[in-house]
């Protein structure tokens, strides 16, 4: 048996620690606490203070978690503020907000409209029995306090807020981050209990409002861990890397002007190895990210793969900040089901960027919301101020049907559809379109018939090349430096990029040189600009066919000719990267397939790419998205909105016309008449262009209850044995007929 320490000894010891603790650096990180089931961090700096404590009475202050109450404030909109003027703003609260809740009533300010005096005449007796309440004061006629939940220290009069911590399940963040007040963050600094995955910090919505000078304030996004963010450390997907450098002093300016915007950033995401190609089994220092569509299993794309996960796997985010070399962002945005976007290659300043190639890199974003799409690449983009009169008249199918035929596929189908009703939607005539031959009989007189000898290497060279210049030759001299001559470990895909473009003579120039002149003929004769509809023409094409890729399936790592990691040939793809046109990924609809995990029928997403002509984000942004394509997609294993009352719709149209109705509450199956003269279905494109073979838009003048003598449209979409119909004229109440 061991001796029993003697109790002087013990005495000793903790004196020689409390001695030791008395010169240590002690920073108070906040703490995490539950309530209600839910997972909060509470950081230790106040976000605001209040001026006085007014009217206190001794005792007041219910028992509190460490010093703190949780309170809520809300704004009066007049000089008084009752009982139901409470029960309203909590309902608003709650439909509004995931972070709010009626455990944060256990004391209630509320903020005087316009500066005016307040007469409350709220019960406390009955706000005590629903909310447990406390108290209920007024906010000083100077408070400028922000809406929502707080925790209140009673000491300090500080309100702290508490973020909501959500567990990353998907594998899909690097880290949660915290925002601190003098413009830096810093990494979460607790873990959710019970979970094996990371947690990510989200303050409460009702804090923010968006305005003309901050357009995203409120929207929560996540950055693509090769932007630098201040206070933070950059890890490019590597271990190796993330351990090496300390912590950004800088934020990248694009990230900045997000934050300018209003943004509020919840975390740093995942990528491949220093943003090159990569599969998910290929991925070692990190496991990759998963992606929630159809059995779960599917690739999730690279190399924004945190993003294109997040996205596509969570309601509670808005927006990832991604990037795309050579399909970064486009690829992923496929694989999720997502909208995705590379800009013109130079819209946005991209220091403090962990580069791939310089002359292909380009910042972009994957959302679920079109509109939140445009809205963000508004705020970050420069040169956005060009308007138009028209849109393009022609449209070029490149590899894709125009024209929806029995033996078609199902997402061909989908995409012939698409196809049509884009094309009468804009007025513009669909050919198809082949830009080998295209380029074989316009092209400068001192270049190859075949543009593959001009570019079958020009983007594998660029990336491993400038890569190796970069990044890697700095990083292992680093390395080497700290760690006593050792090499870092590197993932099989980027290493066996380095390592090709080792065994090459430096091709840079070469390859710059004929990048330019590929972009150059492409910018005058392939997808030239024009100064009416922006851009002469619009490109569209299918990258990537709806077909399983599971992220378990054995085999070499991605690359072509048996090279790791090196993607040889120029393919449709590489288009855009080569001539810097912008090009965008839009989520049509979605396939059954036979899932060998769930040994079920899934969902899989159906998208298609669309170029236009080389600074015209303008035309694609903020109209065509506005007008014709604008509407969201869903979070979780479908990209389909749930729709009360039906299956969900696969095809466009039945899509528009179910999100009509489930907004209004309405079963797919009703037929109602609503107010306007279609102004939503206008504003969609769908009047005027419906396909006769699957939708009929007809004069509607039948006797409805309620609405005698209405003329207007009758709309009916047939789906397999869904019918929707529905009746619009120019009616003020919505009736079921």
């Amino acid at each position: 048996m061991a001796p029993l320490w003697p109790f002087s000894a013990i005495v000793a010891i903790l004196g020689m620690q409390s001695l030791a603790a008395d010169t240590c650096n002690i920073i108070n990180h906040g703490f995490s606490i539950s309530i209600d089931d839910k997972s909060y961090y509470i950081d230790s700096e106040p976000r605001f203070h209040l001026a006085a404590c007014n009217d206190c009475k001794e005792g007041e202050y219910p028992a509190s978690t460490a010093g703190f109450v949780r309170v809520t404030i809300f704004h009066a909109r007049s000089t008084s503020f009752s009982d139901s003027d409470l029960e309203d703003a909590i309902d608003a609260y709650l439909s509004d907000d995931d972070v709010f809740s009626t455990a944060f009533l256990q004391g209630i300010y509320i903020r005087p409209a316009d500066g005016m005096p307040l007469n409350i005449t709220v019960s406390s007796s009955q706000a005590s029995d629903r909310y447990g309440n406390h108290f209920i004061k007024p906010l000083g006629l100077g408070e400028e306090i922000p809406p929502g939940p707080y925790m209140f220290s009673t000491g300090s009069l500080g309100l702290h807020v508490p973020y909501l911590l959500y567990p990353d399940f998907q594998g899909a963040f690097h880290q949660g981050i915290v925002s601190i007040t003098n413009g830096s963050f810093k990494p979460l600094p607790v873990s959710n209990a019970g979970f094996s995955s990371q947690a990510i910090p989200v303050p409460s919505r009702l804090y923010y409002k968006p305005t003309a000078e901050k357009p995203l304030d409120g929207i929560r996004v996540g950055v693509k861990d090769i932007y630098h963010i201040k206070g933070l450390k950059t890890g490019a997907g590597s271990r190796a890397y993330y351990e090496l450098y300390p912590a950004a002093n800088g934020t990248a300016p694009i990230v900045q002007r997000l934050i300018d915007a209003g943004a509020v950033m919840i975390g740093k995401l995942k990528t491949t190895q220093f943003a090159a190609p990569e599969n998910a089994r290929d991925a070692i220092d990190y496991q990759a990210p998963f992606n929630p569509r159809g059995d779960g299993y599917q690739e999730v794309g690279s190399s924004s793969s945190g993003p294109g996960s997040a996205v596509a796997s969570y309601k509670w985010i808005d927006l990832a900040l991604g990037s795309d070399t050579g399909g970064s962002i486009r690829v992923p945005a496929e694989d999720n089901g997502l909208f995705g976007n590379r800009p013109t290659h130079g819209l946005a300043d991209l220091n403090n960027v962990v580069p791939l190639a310089p002359q292909f890199d380009t910042p972009g974003f994957l959302a679920r919301d079109p509109k939140l799409w445009a809205k963000a690449c508004q705020a970050i983009y420069s040169d956005f101020t060009k308007s138009y009169t028209a849109y393009p008249k022609k449209i070029s199918a490149m590899g894709i049907p125009i024209e929806s035929t029995a033996e078609l596929s199902a997402s061909d189908r989908i995409i012939a559809n698409f196809v049509q009703k884009l094309g009468a939607f804009l007025g513009a005539q669909t050919t198809s379109y082949n830009l080998s031959k295209h380029w074989a009989d316009t092209r400068p007189d001192s270049s190859p018939a075949n543009v593959q000898n001009l570019l079958s290497q020009t983007w594998a060279v660029l990336a491993a090349q400038e890569q190796i210049r970069l990044v890697r030759d700095p990083f292992y001299r680093d390395y080497a430096a700290k760690f006593d001559g050792r090499r870092p470990y590197v993932n099989p895909s980027t290493n066996g990029a380095w390592a090709w473009g080792d065994s090459l003579p430096l091709l840079v120039d070469e390859a710059v040189e004929n990048k330019t002149t590929f972009a150059t003929w492409f910018s005058n004769t392939g997808l030239p600009t024009n100064p009416e509809s922006c851009s002469e023409s619009l490109i569209l094409y299918s990258f990537k066919p709806a077909q399983p890729a599971y992220r378990f399936t054995s085999g070499e790592t991605i690359g072509t000719q048996g090279l790791a990691g090196v993607l040889l040939g120029f393919n449709d793809g590489f288009i855009s990267p080569m001539a810097g046109n912008p090009d965008f990924v839009v989520p049509l609809g979605e396939i059954l397939y036979n899932s060998t995990v769930t040994a079920k029928e899934e969902k899989m997403p159906v998208s298609l790419r669309m170029m236009a002509a080389k600074g015209t984000e303008t035309l694609w942004i903020s109209e065509m998205i506005r007008d014709y394509h604008d509407l969201s997609v869903s979070s979780g294993e479908t990209i389909t909105p749930a729709i009360s009352g039906s299956s969900a719709p696969s095809d466009i149209v039945a899509w528009l016309i179910a999100s009509y109705l489930n907004d209004r509450g309405l079963s797919a199956a009703s037929q109602v008449v609503c107010s306007g003269r279609m102004t939503m279905l206008e504003n969609y494109g769908i009047s005027g262009w419906l396909n006769a073979d699957t939708s009929v838009l007809l004069p509607y003048t039948e006797t409805v209850a309620g609405a005698e003598g209405l003329s207007g449209h009758r709309y009916d979409h047939h789906l397999g044995n869904l019918t929707t119909s529905f009746v619009a004229g120019g009616m003020s109440q919505l009736f079921s007929a």
